[in-house]
């Protein structure tokens, strides 16, 4: 009796260690997409009020991770960020306080949004806007470019936007302002090296209980 109970502890000690060993193999990870990405090129500018840029998500939900906007000073300045909601085509509803954005002089600026809130949720194949509020010190503007390429995951941007007298115009509906926007999700991965540890030990486990079972019934 006592073999046979030290057998079947001893088994799923192994067991129980094989089949942890087989979870350990399944892990997530978090995946990093460029949404938009048209920085980088010479460009017109424009500031002084608050301006907005249309995109749209791509078919994947995902937390905003980064924002960058390439932005032109002639001092410097400071200005807040923020993410609205779209109605007809245009910004419409301040949906969050994304930061801020701080600048010296000159041009072509590739400036990180400061204090990003964490679990801002941007849907799949939803429209937003990035909205640059008129400086609250010195002077800035947004880089513009030609086109609407997203050069991202996202479909086509929406063009240039500004405010004026609490309703948004569209300013260029063929250029964009320029920024990088990247979003994370969460995606499980099963690497192939942990399901073969996995099933190896399962496998180990499994022909120890059976050559166990035939030394007991002999």
């Amino acid at each position: 009796m006592r073999k046979n109970l030290g057998m079947f502890f001893g088994l799923s000690r192994c067991g129980a260690g094989a089949v942890l060993l087989a979870l350990c193999a399944f892990t997530t990870v978090s995946r990093a997409d460029v949404v938009v990405n048209n920085t980088g090129g010479n460009s017109s500018y424009t500031g002084g009020v608050a301006l907005g840029e249309v995109f749209t998500m791509s078919g994947t939900s995902g937390d905003l991770a980064s924002l960058v906007l390439q932005l032109f000073s002639s001092a410097g300045g400071v200005a807040e960020v923020d993410l609205f909601s779209i109605s007809s085509g245009a910004p419409s509803s301040e949906l969050y306080d994304l930061g801020n954005v701080t600048v010296g002089a000159g041009n072509n600026q590739l400036v990180s949004v400061t204090s990003l809130p964490n679990n801002v949720l941007l849907n799949a194949n939803t429209t937003y806007a990035i909205v640059l509020e008129a400086p609250s010190s010195g002077s800035l503007a947004w880089d513009g470019i030609s086109g609407t390429a997203s050069g991202g995951t996202g479909p086509a941007l929406g063009g240039e936007y500004y405010e004026s007298g609490a309703v948004w115009y569209s300013s260029n509906p063929n250029a964009s302002f320029q920024m990088n926007l990247q979003t994370t999700t969460p995606v499980p991965e099963v690497p192939m090296t942990g399901v073969v540890m996995g099933f190896g030990a399962l496998a180990i486990a499994l022909g120890r209980k059976l050559r166990l079972a035939v030394s007991n019934i002999a």
